[in-house]
């Protein structure tokens, strides 16, 4: 699918790529609150997503797009791939 997976400290698949147009969900399976927000703080920002919770994006801008949790910093990063 189109899930990208919070566990632990890590988003997984740690890079994803889609087509544009489609809508991305993160899914929190960990046990604390995190965040999905691109690197540009511009892009997508998901707010806290708690312990069970999810966060969807629609991505209609290509690009390569590198997102962090605010909360645990740019150690914890992934990256979102949109193709045309």
């Amino acid at each position: 699918g189109n899930n990208i997976t919070i566990s632990g400290m890590s988003f997984s698949p740690a890079t994803k790529t889609v087509a544009k147009g489609t809508v991305v969900k993160w899914v929190n399976n960990g046990g604390s609150t995190h965040t999905a927000t691109s690197n540009d703080g511009t892009t997508f920002d998901s707010g806290d997503i708690n312990a069970g919770g999810s966060y969807s994006y629609t991505a209609n801008t290509p690009g390569t797009f590198q997102y962090h949790c605010t909360i645990h910093g740019l150690s914890m990063a992934g990256t979102l791939v949109v193709n045309p």
